[in-house]
């Protein structure tokens, strides 16, 4: 007759445990997150990017940075190369953080041997790896799993056979949500990143139109 009791008991207690089990990734606007952990993601362009949770331990996410530039009446948008980032994590909120961009110099540079941070929500840096995932020839489709299921067969950095991470910090810290621009090369799917730019930008009710117009299609 006392089972019952116990067992809830136990189960309550499990709860909390199976609840804080995971390591939520917080995704900014500006960045595409491609595949994570052997899946394939799609980022939401309108109405922003929900976070995405991961469970405890090694993580793996190949993604873009992607922004927008203003030159007069025109504008233009870039994306980096893909990068892959390996971390472990547990428990715990993960966020992005890029160094502030102030020209195509720096744009350049900053593909070349991008900079960036993964921080808790404490504010901690959280050890990485990083390495890019390149693809020579037309890309007019990638399929990101089955690449990096092809580059964890290396010794490159970033790999899953390697088994320690490294920290990687900027030696200037960046606040979090700065925008960073990368390359500035056109992408096949501009038209994209066009309507989501002037989505953003629309009143509430312009966005409610548009929502409805899309809708009915």
């Amino acid at each position: 007759m006392k089972r019952t009791p116990i067992i809830a008991s136990l189960l309550s207690a499990l709860l909390p445990m199976s609840v804080m089990a995971s390591v939520t990734l917080h995704v900014d606007d500006n960045v595409e997150l491609l595949a994570y952990n052997g899946q394939s993601h799609k980022t939401t362009m309108f109405g922003g990017q929900d976070p995405v949770v991961l469970e405890n331990g090694t993580q793996q996410i190949a993604f873009r940075f992607v922004e927008s530039f203003e030159e007069g009446k025109d504008i233009s948008f870039a994306k980096s190369d893909v990068l892959v980032a390996t971390f472990n994590a547990n428990d715990e909120d993960v966020y992005f953080v890029f160094p502030k961009i102030k020209n195509k110099r720096q744009v350049r540079e900053f593909n070349d041997d991008p900079t960036f941070q993964l921080i808790d929500a404490e504010d901690t840096p959280i050890a990485f790896e990083q390495n890019k995932l390149m693809k020579s020839g037309f890309q007019l489709s990638r399929d990101y799993v089955a690449e990096l299921s092809r580059f964890n067969q290396t010794d490159e950095s970033a790999s899953l056979q390697l088994t320690a991470a490294a920290t990687v910090a900027p030696s200037t810290p960046a606040s979090r949500g700065a925008k960073v621009v990368l390359n500035d090369s056109a992408s096949i799917d501009e038209v994209e990143y066009q309507l989501h730019y002037w989505f953003q930008k629309a009143s509430p009710e312009t966005k409610a139109k548009f929502k409805a117009y899309v809708n009915t299609q």
